[in-house]
């Protein structure tokens, strides 16, 4: 038995070397078909012949890897591994792999690209043009205003270095510090709550875990300036967003950028609203860096599968 499964939606949609890869070392192929992120139980359906999986963030819990009897290899299509059971993996055997290309780059540009959209009302009056309305609306700058980073690792690092031309004031908020990093760049480490009360601008790069679930709620939105624009594009899990709709419905706070939910895809109230900008989790869809992510990702799995 051979078989891989691949859950990303989109494996091997720009170029065809890794199937290519996968297919030259005699492997067969199972693909995500519902063009959506699998929940625990279509995990288990869809992979339980294969002795391989391709991961994206999709739930590799303990109750799920225990089903899969045949599983050798993880190989993770990304950086972060919050959604696998480390801990049962080993116990089990499996190897557990991620890459060390980062889409860094491409999720520091979407926020960027976010930022810019919610200041100048870019996507909103786009809607109105199309629809017939011709409204001008008054934007904002971003240059000189204060940008607050939660989680300064190499996504928050990389956008500290893709915004200096906006001669932003940084603060950020990480629980392991950076000193040469923060002193060449001219960032300033704070507490969440000093971050939350002085950005006009907050940007969420964690990795999920147990205790930043649900960390950005009704207490810390109501904290924040009513003019300050929120992106998360790290996960879903790390907002209530609940808490999040009743911040924009009310003008709690000014606008936001959101491209992961809770629950994709997503189809929740923030659809609703004027002050958003959603986009469909694709933080890592940069076709250069997935590309090169998606070769990686098939030589782990396949290293990792021949070297047992």
């Amino acid at each position: 038995m051979k078989n891989i499964f691949l859950a990303p939606t989109t494996f091997g949609q720009f170029s065809d070397s890794p199937k290519i890869l996968l297919d030259q070392n005699g492997y067969d192929i199972f693909t995500n078909q519902l063009g959506r992120k699998l929940e625990s139980s279509e995990i288990v359906e869809l992979a339980k012949e294969s002795v391989g999986i391709i991961a994206g963030t999709e739930p590799y819990t303990k109750e799920v890897l225990q089903k899969l009897p045949h599983l050798k290899v993880i190989s993770r299509l990304g950086v972060g591994m919050d959604n696998i059971d480390l801990e049962t993996a080993k116990a089990m055997d499996i190897k557990v792999y991620k890459t060390q290309t980062t889409p860094a780059q491409a999720v520091a540009e979407l926020v960027v690209g976010l930022m810019i959209d919610v200041g100048r009302k870019i996507s909103n009056q786009f809607i109105e043009l199309k629809n017939g309305t011709w409204n001008k609306q008054m934007g904002e700058l971003l240059h000189g205003k204060t940008l607050g980073i939660i989680g300064l690792g190499t996504i928050g690092k990389t956008l500290v270095k893709l915004t200096k031309g906006f001669d932003f004031n940084v603060l950020a908020f990480d629980i392991f510090h950076d000193e040469e990093f923060t002193v060449e760049n001219n960032v300033t480490y704070c507490s969440l709550n000093k971050l939350l009360s002085e950005s006009d601008i907050i940007s969420t790069h964690l990795n999920l875990s147990e205790n930043n679930i649900g960390l950005m709620g009704e207490k810390q939105f109501a904290i924040m300036k009513p003019s300050s624009i929120f992106i998360n594009t790290s996960r879903g899990e790390v907002v209530d967003e609940k808490a999040l709709y009743h911040a924009l419905k009310s003008k709690g706070i000014g606008a936001a950028g959101i491209d992961v939910f809770q629950k994709e895809p997503y189809k929740g109230q923030l659809k609703d609203l004027k002050n958003v900008v959603l986009t469909p989790h694709i933080g890592s869809y940069a076709k250069e860096i997935r590309i090169q992510m998606e070769i990686e990702a098939t030589k782990n799995l396949i290293n990792g599968l021949e070297n047992e």
